[in-house]
């Protein structure tokens, strides 16, 4: 009897396990979630949108009903009125479509939400437009199935975020400029995460009126920063200023009309005792507060290095740290009178530690670390802490350096930067995507973009190990499986290429990009293939699978997918060029010094170099040529063609190393006196760009 009521308890569990595995993995995890026997066949839903509804309550409905539309193959039934209506909702509170200053503090109740699928239908209850918007996108995600045999399971959700806060920097300054429909499609993407704050980090790359020379061409106009405001607000999404009112502004100071307002030389940095930078800045002010309508503005004033290196260097006598206090008071000050709320970055109180208790009573001081180190966290966090004032945190994508972002690297950082927030009452988190290096594509950065706001909804990051595949069924119902293999193949394949490159990171920490492009027949990096010629088999072995992934999901992808898988592609082809270009030198250098110089015969080594069609320095032209083709099509599928032509330069550069050794190795074919020595490869070609 007790075996057999052992083996009925197990029975039971085992079912129990089978139903858990099908219920679908949320992001971002609701605060409870039930689930019952039974479900709703979305071919059965009929949705009724009262032509009274205000706007954003219609917004929500009708995204639901193109959800439905599109896992189902049919637009759902169209309900005569809120009665017959499969679905129910109620409202508490109208207005609230954005994130309020005092919402931290006062613990707002503006985005929770319940859902409730039952036989009865789906029933939201959300106290606000933003929680019944947020409910919609949680029911995106319980969709099991496609076509007529779709469906929604039997559940119930109670959901609130664990931070009020919620958002995602992203660089408009440094490399390519996304375009608007690509930034749209990106606020579409963040949406889903359930983000509510999109920081717009510009330094002269928005059109102002008076600066017609700054930038021209090479920046968004107001109409076009005035529609994407909108856009982000219809999904409860508030377009924040992030602007740079001390250093960052080179682009700016480069030009002989505005020099004289430089702290140096045609420097980085605006000098504070300059009355013309206090008239320039008056006007910026007041075009980007009418231009933005968020009530918070992020101010920079990070990395202002120029005026300390001026005065250590005995250039100036200055003060340092009282020009920065004195320059974010001006600003403070100025901001004051639009009612703005300031935030500003902190690093220079790793210089003057004192510094954050002169910070003015108004700004909110932003923690950045963009490094896995909590002691480096606690660095900048724990002056703030000294002083008992309330703060956002913000971590980082680590893409800006390499080719695909460096994942474990990236997963560590957000989640060492959300503990030390939620430990110390962090009042918001900002995920950072920056694009120095302006050659890789943003795309890349969006899964570890949607990892940050899944965790500062749900106060906890995802699984690292099981986030990709959790995600790729998510994000691509028809090719999760394919998708999630490429995403971890990707992350491997960066990881070894992280083995063999990245000494040289031109001030970018722990990147690999630079090195990409290095001479790969220098001594130094001979000898670094050598040393690491296993790791990079292994760079171009995961960098193939994934390729090969996304080949397989191509035929299965939508329209949109399809661009965007094309730009995972062509990162991945880019990672194993990488590192095939240095393979590919160790190997000519190798082949050409045992025949030529060790064996004295020529044996057929030229011809493994030259042959037309297939030969290693034909194979090296041949993909540079081709890469160049698909890296300019994903471009500008993402971006303006702003700084394109630098980047497809490199291209150019590295074929004419390719192309020129193969002329010369030809020429000395034809032209080489058969009872001289010959030299090695490195002393005879000189292998140079």
């Amino acid at each position: 009897m007790k075996f057999l009521f052992t083996i009925f308890n197990l029975v039971c569990w085992g079912l129990v396990e089978v139903l858990a595995q099908n219920h679908p993995v949320l992001y971002p995890q609701p605060t409870a979630v039930k689930y019952n026997q039974g479900e709703i066949l979305l071919q059965n839903i009929a949705v009724f949108v009262a032509p009274s509804a205000p706007e954003e309550v219609s917004f929500a409905l009708n995204e639901l009903k193109q959800i439905l539309r599109e896992r189902s193959g049919k637009l759902p039934k169209g309900a005569s009125n809120a009665q017959t209506s499969t679905l129910q909702y109620r409202i508490q509170t109208p207005g609230g479509a954005l994130p309020q200053p005092n919402e931290a503090t006062t613990q707002s109740p503006r985005e929770h939400y319940t859902l409730t699928i039952s036989a009865k239908g789906i029933d939201i209850n959300a106290h606000t437009s933003t929680g019944l918007y947020y409910a919609v996108q949680t029911l995106r995600q319980l969709i099991r199935g496609e076509g007529s045999k779709a469906s929604l399971p039997f559940v119930d959700i109670n959901d609130r975020p664990q931070m009020a806060f919620r958002g995602v920097m992203m660089d408009f300054a440094h490399g390519g400029l996304l375009t608007v429909e690509e930034i749209k499609k990106q606020i579409d993407f963040l949406a889903r995460w359930k983000t509510n704050q999109y920081y717009f980090y510009n330094e002269v790359s928005i059109e102002l009126e008076g600066y017609s020379t700054l930038n021209y061409r090479a920046s968004y106009t107001q109409a076009q920063v005035k529609s994407i405001i909108e856009y982000a607000q219809q999904r409860h999404m508030d377009v924040i200023p992030f602007v740079n009112f001390y250093g960052h502004l080179h682009e700016l100071i480069r030009n002989e009309k505005y020099a004289s307002l430089a702290i140096g030389k045609y420097g980085h940095e605006l000098d504070p005792r300059n009355a013309g930078v206090k008239t320039l800045l008056q006007n910026w002010i007041k075009q980007y507060t009418a231009l933005f309508r968020s009530p918070f503005i992020h101010v920079g004033f990070d990395e202002t290095w120029e005026t300390k290196r001026l005065n250590s260097t005995g250039e100036m006598s200055l003060n340092p740290e009282a020009l920065y206090i004195q320059q974010l008071t001006f600003v403070s000050n100025e901001l004051k009178q639009y009612g703005k709320t300031l935030l500003a970055w902190t690093d220079m109180s790793s210089f003057y530690p004192e510094i954050i208790k002169k910070f003015p009573a108004d700004v909110i001081p932003v923690i950045w670390q963009y490094s896995p180190d909590s002691a480096a966290t606690y660095h900048y966090l724990d002056p703030v802490l000294k002083e008992k004032r309330p703060f956002f945190i913000q971590p980082a994508v680590s893409g800006w350096g390499h080719i695909y972002p460096e994942s474990d690297y990236t997963y560590d950082n957000i989640a060492l930067c959300l503990r030390a927030g939620l430990r110390h009452q962090t009042l918001g988190f900002i995920t950072s995507v920056w694009t120095d290096s302006v050659e890789p594509f943003v795309r890349s950065s969006w899964m570890f973009m949607a990892y940050g706001c899944i965790a500062a909804w749900q106060g906890q990051v995802p699984d690292k190990k099981t986030f990709a595949q959790h995600y790729s069924n998510i994000m691509y119902p028809r090719m999760g499986s394919e998708m999630g293999q490429a995403f971890e193949n990707l992350a491997i394949a960066g990881d070894y290429l992280g083995k063999c490159l990245g000494k040289n990171t031109q001030s970018m920490p722990r990147g690999t990009l630079v090195e990409a492009w290095s001479n790969p027949f220098a001594s130094y990096y001979l000898a670094n293939t050598e040393a690491h010629m296993a790791d990079f088999r292994e760079v171009r072995k995961y960098s193939e699978e994934a390729q090969a992934q996304l080949i397989a999901a191509l035929p299965k992808a939508t329209r949109a997918d399809s661009a965007f898988i094309h730009s995972l592609w062509v990162s991945a082809r880019l990672i194993n060029y990488t590192a095939t270009r240095f393979m590919w030198a160790k190997t000519i250098v190798d082949r050409w010094d045992y025949a030529m110089v060790t064996k004295k015969k020529e044996d057929y080594v030229i011809y493994d170099l030259t042959y037309p069609c297939h030969s290693l320095l034909v194979d090296a032209m041949d993909e540079t040529g081709e890469l160049k083709r698909v890296y300019e099509e994903a471009w500008l599928s993402e971006c303006m063609p702003y700084r394109l032509n630098g980047i497809l330069s490199r291209f150019d550069v590295e074929y004419s190393l390719w192309r020129k050794l193969h002329l010369k190795v030809v020429d000395f074919q034809i032209q080489r006196d058969k009872q001289a020595p010959v030299k090695s490869f490195v002393e005879l070609f000189k292998p140079d760009f």
